[in-house]
């Protein structure tokens, strides 16, 4: 038998964001152990309880999927046109293409990045279904309150609120799946957690979405229920994890901005922020990776994730090296949300 490929696996730690915490990982290691067994409903419905119990909604409109774009398939399956906000979600974007869906494209407003719930209403009678990041992904802004949602809602399409950022915003949705039928709050491990490799997504669906349990109970790994278990359970950390995210946006809010590059406030774990044109591959070129939105967004506009202390510091460092002759316009500075 050939040996497994050298360095899969070797993850320098100063390289990844913030690791996942000891007790989560070594419940999954344990469930390793026993992985000829298929995971048990039990779990399924332990974990389906326990994040209803921090969602502060009933377990029966909790269910688990591998990942949103599970979730989004037969949505996406089903419908021709899906109003939404622009730019949102690209993975969405990808999906829906992917599926010939047209997207209504709201584009959002200003500097600020607003949606005007005026259009967006109007994009969304015209549409099969709708679709919101809130907060908006690249953006990092909120684009709509609750009671906004409900006029959305009113309108009797499926109606699709993703809130993987939840934990950096505060602002849910959540609590009015019970009343409105033809809401899914979409939800993810994957951030505050640290639960990305393990792709536990946990949708909160009012009873008018079809979904049948025993094709979804099977579709989230044993390790990754396992895990999902540990960190509802011990669930402490998530709050340390939002700290240090806010208190680095802080920071490259301030550090950024002194070498000409804006920074967006930001109800997420990454900032928006505009540099010169050709900001992120020239970044790429140096071994720094954010994401580019200048295609979307316009000349120099990029992603970039909040990462610890160590991480943010020599971004700052690159950024201020690469970019040593460029002095900051006067208009190049803003606030980070806490």
């Amino acid at each position: 038998m050939l040996p497994p490929p050298a360095g899969v696996l070797k993850l320098d730690q100063n390289e990844v964001p913030i690791p996942p915490p000891s007790h989560v990982v070594e419940a999954a290691a344990q469930a390793l152990a026993v992985a000829n067994w298929y995971q048990p409903a039990a779990l399924y419905d332990e974990v389906r309880q326990l994040y209803a119990e921090y969602a502060g909604v009933d377990p029966q409109y909790v269910w688990l999927f591998p990942g949103a774009d599970d979730f989004f398939e037969p949505l996406l399956r089903s419908v021709k046109t899906v109003a939404t906000p622009s730019p949102t979600y690209f993975l969405f974007e990808d999906q829906a293409q992917f599926h010939g869906v047209t997207l209504v494209r709201v584009p959002l407003k200003g500097e600020e990045f607003r949606l005007d719930l005026a259009e967006f209403l109007d994009a969304a009678k015209r549409a099969d279904a709708v679709y919101i990041d809130n907060p908006n992904n690249p953006t990092g802004q909120l684009l709509i309150r609750p009671s906004e949602v409900e006029e959305v809602l009113a309108l009797g399409k499926p109606t699709v609120v993703d809130e993987a950022y939840f934990e950096f915003s505060g602002v849910t949705a959540a609590a009015l799946v019970e009343a409105w039928p033809n809401l899914a709050v979409v939800r993810t491990m994957s951030k505050a957690f640290l639960l990305a490799g393990f792709r536990v997504t946990p949708v909160i669906a009012g009873r008018g979405w079809r979904i049948h349990y025993n094709t979804v109970r099977f579709r989230v790994s044993l390790p990754s229920l396992a895990a999902a278990r540990a960190a509802l359970y011990k669930r402490d950390y998530v709050e340390e994890v939002v700290r240090q995210i806010r208190e680095g946006a802080r920071y490259l809010s301030e550090e950024l901005p002194k070498l000409g590059v804006r920074v967006w406030p930001t109800h997420a774990n990454f900032v928006l922020v505009r540099g010169p044109p050709g900001f992120a591959q020239t970044l790429r070129k140096h071994g720094v990776w954010i994401r580019d939105e200048e295609q979307r967004l316009g000349p120099g506009y990029a992603r970039v994730t909040v990462g610890t202390k160590e991480i943010n510091a020599q971004l700052v460092r690159t950024i201020k090296t690469v970019f040593a002759t460029r002095q900051p316009p006067p208009s190049a500075s803003s606030a980070v949300s806490s």
